[in-house]
């Protein structure tokens, strides 16, 4: 009696030693589990930051383009220019056909008149490939080679228009000849974007 007893005190010793193939899949099982859903939860923050990001970018974008816009329609200037031909241009303030909107702005900055040049620019905005571009020549009246400097304001855009808004009008279309006085008051931008998003902001001409 006494050695049956003592061999089983030793057998049931020995079960109490480990971990049983179930209970090993069961934890691994839980960590699986546990580990997958601290992933998915992972990926979801960074997910939602990138996405936080793009929108901060977006959002600061439309806000410089916004005050650049209103810096050039504040300036807009009914000056006769020329072109590169040397003969005076057509149109002081044109819109609507090859481009979105063309004119002269005064009020150019130019600290501590570092550079001989004037503080007037010409200033054309295109859309084209999705993008809304500023353009502007280096010279208010330009030669054949002058340089064209292009910024793109905001992208992935479906399309871009400019309406042009009088006292009881607003058109598509606008065409000021040289010393006549603008119709004009104010310039509709309307943005639809290729996400479905749209855009719209009225900016006052200071004529």
């Amino acid at each position: 009696m006494f050695a049956a007893h003592s061999i089983f005190k030793v057998q049931k010793a020995s079960k109490d030693l480990g971990f049983t193939l179930v209970e090993m899949l069961i934890a691994l099982f839980i960590f699986a589990i546990i580990s997958a859903g601290t992933m998915s939860v992972l990926t979801t923050s960074l997910r939602g930051k990138a996405q936080m990001d793009e929108r901060i970018l977006d959002i600061q974008n439309i806000e410089t383009m916004r005050a650049l816009i209103k810096s050039d329609m504040s300036n807009v200037i009914l000056r006769p220019a020329r072109d590169i031909l040397g003969s005076e241009a057509l149109y002081t303030l044109s819109g609507g056909v090859t481009d979105l909107m063309s004119f002269t702005r005064g009020g150019r900055a130019n600290p501590g008149g570092l550079e001989p040049r004037s503080d007037m620019q010409r200033v054309t905005y295109l859309f084209e490939d999705g993008q809304l571009i500023r353009r502007h020549l280096a010279h208010e009246n330009p030669a054949p080679n002058t340089p064209e400097f292009d910024r793109v304001m905001i992208s992935g855009l479906k399309s871009a228009t400019m309406k042009f808004v009088g006292p009881d009008t607003e058109s598509s279309q606008i065409f000021v000849e040289p010393y006549t006085t603008s119709p004009v008051k104010a310039v509709k931008l309307n943005l639809v974007f290729i996400n479905g998003d749209v855009l719209e902001q009225y900016f006052e001409l200071g004529l």
